[in-house]
């Protein structure tokens, strides 16, 4: 079963492009909502082996390694 973050960050992964990286944005409201930092980064991580595309695949790295630095 997919970790219900997986699910917004792929609907952002969507609308992203690489000047305007929606999932580091998703990420962000998650953990201005109290999510924890951990938790988001671990999704990202995954999310970031099974993307194919590697524009996509750079978007999410992005993003992994933003949340990375709150740890």
């Amino acid at each position: 079963m997919a970790h219900p973050f997986s699910k917004l960050f792929d609907a952002a992964l969507r609308h992203s492009t690489p000047e305007d990286n929606r999932v580091l944005a998703e990420a962000e409201q998650l953990k201005a909502k109290g999510y924890g930092v951990e938790e988001i980064y671990a999704v990202l991580i995954r999310m970031q082996k099974e993307v194919v595309r590697d524009e996509d695949q750079e978007v999410v790295k992005e993003a992994a390694e933003q949340m990375g630095r709150y740890l």
